[in-house]
């Protein structure tokens, strides 16, 4: 009964009314604080930064009370460099004052990328490697090869292009595919005492493909593998046995300035 009486009391009645005017007050003031604070009900539409030079946006930001931060860079052919390629929030998106805007801007200069090994392995499978690099695939040539749908080059403006190589980002690679042929049977040519650049051309005259290249531990320089002579050659040369076009043949090389007597020495424990 005193707890009934106590509810119903004036004091606490009171005290209970001005608790609720309170809080009603205190949310009151905060919406409008927030209201203050988050600029409620200003806003403006994003601007179209696309084209834009770094000048222009600082010039917008100051004039339109807003901040913009480089948050990349891309290399694209087509676009201006030094200007806006990406944004956001997207033009037209509503922002309130002083929002941040990331921008992504076009580089001067193409990303370097090292590219891959793209040999020995199918040409679906040198694509996929390609393009997950940022490299786009070019043209594609055919040989004749004992090994059909595999990547037996891989070029770059015409010329073979060793792997780990770096090249800017989106070059075009170009690759030389086998294709299993029939017919057109040949025989080995000898190659020994040639370079390596004229037996490839004989090799290719004849639809067959230059396999492992071997060089001799005196090979030291560039030079010395431009002017270095095949000393050995597998299959060996046989002028009365025929062989299918696209055979790959493995080439030994050495410094023209040994004799091949010596170089079968050094190697015959091997």
């Amino acid at each position: 009964m005193r707890l009934k009486k106590f509810l119903f009391s004036k004091i606490f009645l009171r005290n209970l009314g001005l608790c609720i005017l309170f809080t009603v007050v205190l949310i009151w003031l905060v919406l409008i604080f927030l209201s203050f604070y988050t600029n409620q009900g200003e806003n403006f539409p994003t601007p179209n930064f696309r084209g834009l030079s770094i000048a222009q946006v600082e010039t917008m930001a100051n004039d339109q009370n807003f901040r913009y931060t480089i948050e990349d860079s891309v290399f694209r052919k087509d676009i201006n460099p030094g200007t806006v390629v990406f944004q956001n929030p997207s033009a037209g998106h509503k922002i309130k004052p002083n929002r941040l805007i990331s921008l992504t801007v076009a580089s001067f200069m193409p990303e370097q990328v090292e590219l891959p090994k793209l040999t020995d392995v199918s040409m679906r499978q040198a694509k996929e490697l390609l393009e997950s690099k940022g490299f786009v695939l070019g043209g594609i040539m055919l040989r004749p090869s004992e090994f059909d749908d595999l990547v037996l080059e891989q070029r770059y403006n015409g010329q073979i292009v060793e792997p780990g190589s770096r090249l800017a980002n989106g070059s075009r690679i170009d690759l030389v595919v086998g294709k299993h042929m029939t017919g057109g049977a040949t025989t080995m040519p000898n190659l020994k005492m040639l370079t390596l650049s004229v037996a490839r051309n004989i090799l290719n005259s004849r639809s067959m493909n230059i396999g492992s290249v071997i060089y001799d531990p005196s090979i030291r320089t560039s030079s010395d593998s431009l002017t270095a002579i095949i000393w050995k050659q597998v299959p060996p040369h046989d002028s009365t046995s025929l062989v299918m076009p696209g055979l790959s043949v493995d080439l030994w090389l050495k410094v023209k300035s040994e004799s091949p007597d010596s170089t079968n020495v050094n190697n015959s424990g091997h």
